[in-house]
């Protein structure tokens, strides 16, 4: 029917979805036969938070195979007549299509999710994958430089650093996005210039913590990669100069970054990233995120239970 993205139609969309993740995923041909089976990485290629996961698995990649499997969509339901408003109220609402496999490891059905198959033993939440990639790293051999700085205090500083992007850029960006309201769009957008700027002020090289990326620029980076959503749906744009030279070294810090061969070929299509995110934009997703701010919560403060599918379908807002 009309209302539902059938699982065939969605492997379709994972098919055409994964032809960067199969580049990624054939790289690791010729590890060294001690390192583990794959990490099952349940993923999707619009979400800036798992984004982050990717990041540290491809800067790792020598020492951390995996396999990803795409594991959200979008689809629309039929209104079940137990709503509290009118089903022509919702009749264009789009819903997270969730994979069966997700949903067996990580039963509230968020990437990234990372299962070792041998153990079935999950890890979630995007910055505590990042520092799990690591220490896995770490312990696998990898040569290339660590994501975390190996000093415990500045260690402690990165992880702070981490959290800060999280509540001013991410919780931002949503805000901005997603509420109606004018005076609270723009204050979003303020709390994502304040986060690029806090984020600028403290890096203390080429990145964050010096000459390689890390921690905080993963986390950071799928966001700043798709401010131009915000531009495109609600005139907000980063500045490219100014404030003592601030933007200017931004601006260089994202294109670094971005360039970095590694990085290049996880980017989402901008004109596809544009269309999905229009969801949001239009006040069509229900996802846990977009429901946690359409209610007046940051981002990072969704609630799994309230800001469930099934309780907005029941009428909560």
């Amino acid at each position: 029917p009309a209302f539902m993205v059938a699982a065939s139609s969605m492997q379709r969309v994972a098919a055409t979805t994964l032809r960067a993740a199969t580049t990624l995923r054939t790289s690791r041909r010729g590890q060294s036969s001690t390192a583990a089976a794959p990490l099952r990485y349940f993923s999707a290629w619009f979400c800036p938070f798992a984004h982050r996961a990717t990041l540290a698995l491809e800067h790792h990649r020598q020492a951390v195979p995996y396999e990803w499997e795409e594991s959200l969509g979008w689809e629309q339901r039929a209104p079940t007549g137990d709503e509290d408003f009118e089903a022509t109220e919702r009749s264009d609402w789009w819903y997270h299509w969730k994979s069966p496999a997700l949903l067996a490891a990580n039963p509230k059905g968020m990437v990234p999710t990372l299962l070792d198959p041998a153990t079935n033993r999950a890890v979630t939440e995007s910055i505590v994958c990042i520092q799990f990639i690591d220490e896995l790293a770490a312990a696998n051999g990898s040569t290339a430089p660590p994501l975390l700085p190996t000093d415990p205090f500045e260690r402690a500083a990165a992880r702070v650093a981490a959290e800060q992007v999280n509540k001013s850029v991410t919780s931002g960006y949503y805000q901005a996005l997603v509420r109606t309201d004018a005076a609270e769009r723009a204050d979003g957008f303020a709390k994502v210039l304040d986060g690029l700027r806090a984020f600028t002020r403290e890096s203390r090289g080429h990145f964050w913590g010096g000459d390689s990326l890390g921690l905080v620029d993963c986390v950071l980076l799928p966001y700043a990669y798709r401010l131009y959503a915000l531009e495109h749906y609600r005139g907000f744009a980063v500045p490219a100069s100014g404030e003592g030279g601030v933007w200017e070294r931004y601006q260089a810090w994202l294109s670094r970054a971005t360039s970095l061969p590694y990085v290049a070929p996880t980017l989402p299509e901008r004109e596809r990233y544009l269309r999905h995110v229009a969801k949001y934009a239009e006040g069509k997703a229900r996802s846990k995120v977009g429901n946690a701010v359409r209610r007046g919560a940051a981002a990072h403060d969704y609630d799994d239970t309230l800001d469930d599918d099934a309780a907005h379908a029941q009428g909560v807002k």
